[in-house]
């Protein structure tokens, strides 16, 4: 009786033996108790891209109370749609700006003009404005009308903004 336990015993851990060797090898076991699997992202950042698209004849001398002709406005030509504003500078010798468009841009009364559409790729704006007009007592020989414009993705990732005040406010770090 007392081999007969013997060779049982030697033959279950034999067989157990066996089983474990079996499964190391054939990695079944492993394959029960972990998983691995491997992703690749890959995406690119989206590039913003504007210019200033002006229509502006060779200056000739134009005479103090009279106006000149500037047409402003801003071609997108990046990768991604946009929301553009723009801020001017001028000399003391203009005295307005002519044929200013309040439709479709807004002043922010922080020193730019927003426009209030988002404009596409290789899309551009409206004109902001058509000319100035020269004050009567201008003294400068030159005068000078600097367009600076700026733009942010209309897009934050894959959620658009609501209007170009939360794509600001967002640029701005206010939201």
């Amino acid at each position: 009786m007392k081999n007969k336990k013997i060779i049982l015993t030697a033959a279950g851990f034999l067989c157990c033996s066996l089983i474990a060797v079996i499964s190391a090898v054939s990695g079944t076991t492993t394959a029960y108790l972990s998983d691995h699997v491997q992703v690749n992202n890959q995406f690119t950042i989206g590039n913003n891209t504007t210019t200033v698209e002006e229509e502006f004849p060779t200056p000739t001398p134009v005479p103090p109370g009279e106006s000149v002709v500037k047409k402003v406005c801003i071609e997108n030509q990046g990768e991604v749609p946009c929301y553009i504003r723009v801020a001017l500078s001028y000399s003391e010798d203009i005295i307005s700006l002519e044929g200013l468009d309040t439709v479709n841009w807004v002043d922010g009364n922080d020193g730019y003009y927003y426009y209030k559409k988002v404009v596409e790729v290789g899309e551009t704006t409206t004109k902001l404005f058509t000319g100035v007009s020269i004050d009567q007592e201008a003294e400068n020989t030159n005068i000078n009308v600097n367009v600076f414009a700026e733009s942010v993705q209309a897009a934050d990732g894959s959620i658009p903004y609501k209007d170009y005040k939360d794509a600001w406010a967002h640029y701005e770090g206010g939201e």
